[in-house]
């Protein structure tokens, strides 16, 4: 550990930390799958958090791996607060089990304004490097962490035919609709930490930078014509892709059955070696009284809308506690489970209880 250095990195180091990505893949059931965020690994933090702090592991003047801390605004407790976060930690094999982790957090840890009271990040539930810093504390300079709920992505295989056969219209929305809209997302995020303030004044700004539009956000509407829900449904294959690397004996019976499936459903082709999974992400949900009906109103519309044989999976995604997860039933899916670790630096602060905390999963 004492032959690595630890320097600040930028955008300019993008193509030498893309390989140490690359070198990171995910073994699970026989395969290997990467995510991949290539061309531009810098293109979540830029949409995303302000400010950044990236931080390079040098060993011998070489790259060998890289962490990465962002902040953003978020509502804890019912307030807007500024919020930082763990969201990269990426090695080569070489620079693994050398406590690399440990001097990245210090850093890090040093470099929080005293005005910032939270943080938390997100690690996959099996991932036991990670796993084992949440709740200990090795270090006076370390604060004290814990899981503050779990993150379970609903992974919705396209595949039988299913639509929305509840009372609600869903339609995709349109300029009119963005006070709705964004009365709707504030009423729910205001009562979940770590839920997203809105803002009508900068709506369209935000969608453009992420280079979408308001036919991205889908509008729920009773009878009477009045919106009860919305949410965001988005390609993030431009910057965010799950890779196929590759596929063992162990998972022949999974890969014979889908593409048996495939004879009968309108499902895509199951991707080859080197090619990634298309998926269709949902985001920036609300409906009216947190009813699951009108949330599986709006899944049920979007997942009919894209049975072509494009996409692969559909991703929704909230807390384990959070009842709109029921929204689910009725589609053929997988749970990704991951832990929602939390940290304060005020001791007072870390004592809060669990809100119903939201992960923005467009940007793991």
């Amino acid at each position: 550990m004492n032959n690595y250095q630890l320097l600040p990195i930028d955008e300019s180091y993008n193509s030498q930390m893309l390989p140490i990505l690359e070198a990171s893949p995910i073994h699970a059931g026989g395969l290997s799958v990467l995510f991949d965020k290539s061309p531009d690994l810098f293109r979540i933090p830029g949409m995303k958090y302000s400010p950044n702090h990236h931080i390079g592991f040098f060993e011998d003047k070489k790259l060998k791996g890289f962490a990465s801390m962002g902040f953003y605004d978020a509502y804890v407790q019912g307030q807007v607060e500024k919020v930082f976060t763990f969201y990269h930690f990426y090695l080569l094999p070489e620079a693994r089990g050398k406590r690399l982790a440990e001097l990245a957090m210090k850093e890090f840890f040093a470099q929080i304004p005293a005005n910032v009271n939270y943080g938390l990040t997100v690690t996959m539930k099996g991932n036991r490097p990670a796993e084992s810093y949440i709740g200990r504390q090795v270090h006076d300079w370390m604060p004290p962490s814990r899981t503050l709920d779990e993150l379970v992505v609903k992974s919705i295989l396209f595949s039988f035919p299913l639509r929305n056969k509840t009372k609600y219209t869903v339609t995709n929305a349109d300029m009119d609709d963005i006070p709705e809209i964004v009365n709707l997302l504030n009423s729910e995020h205001r009562q979940r930490d770590f839920g997203l303030p809105f803002e009508e004044i900068n709506f369209v700004k935000v969608l453009n930078k992420r280079n979408l539009d308001i036919i991205n956000y889908y509008v729920a509407r009773d009878r009477k014509g009045e919106i009860r829900g919305v949410c965001l449904a988005w390609d993030c294959g431009s910057f965010r892709r799950t890779k196929v690397l590759k596929y063992t004996a162990d998972f022949y019976p999974a890969l014979l059955a889908y593409k048996a499936m495939e004879k009968v459903f309108p499902m895509a082709p199951f991707p080859a070696k080197g090619e990634s999974f298309r998926e269709i992400t949902i985001t920036d949900y609300a409906v009216a009284n947190r009813d699951p009906e009108i949330m599986h109103a709006l899944l049920g519309e979007i997942y009919y809308r894209n049975l072509s044989r494009e996409y692969h999976f559909m991703n929704f995604a909230s807390c384990r506690t959070d009842t709109l997860l029921k929204a689910a039933r009725g589609f053929w899916h997988k749970d990704i489970v991951s832990h929602i670790a939390f940290t304060s630096l005020d001791q007072q602060r870390y004592s809060i209880p669990a809100r119903l905390p939201y992960i923005d999963i467009a940007f793991l």
